[in-house]
């Protein structure tokens, strides 16, 4: 069951998540959190790297969700927007809550 009451402090989480992340798939993905809204739960995040057209940029945005997911945060992909030229993207997720301790 998820529920926003037992949440710890979102930059927190997000921040474990974010180190996470780049441990698996630095130097060709690095992720940095931007911003932390706790009112709105949501996380705003840069993913910079050697973008090219064919090597699934969207998948390195969706990653950081299955890897929210994996820590036991339910969150969804709100918006994102990759800049090819600058090679990054920004995402915004949203938390919905985080899996109750079994």
């Amino acid at each position: 069951m998820f529920g926003l009451v037992a949440m710890k402090n979102l930059r927190i989480l997000a921040e474990e998540v974010a180190k996470i992340y780049n441990e698996k798939r630095a130097p060709e993905a690095n992720l940095e959190i931007i911003n932390v809204d706790e009112t709105s739960s949501s996380v705003i995040v840069r993913i910079t790297g050697s973008f090219c057209r064919t090597c699934g940029v969207d998948d390195w945005i969706v990653d950081y969700l299955y890897e929210l997911k994996e820590k036991g945060i339910d969150a969804k992909l709100e918006d994102y927007y990759i800049d090819y030229e600058k090679e990054e993207a920004i995402a915004k997720f949203v938390v919905l809550g985080t899996k109750e301790n079994d």
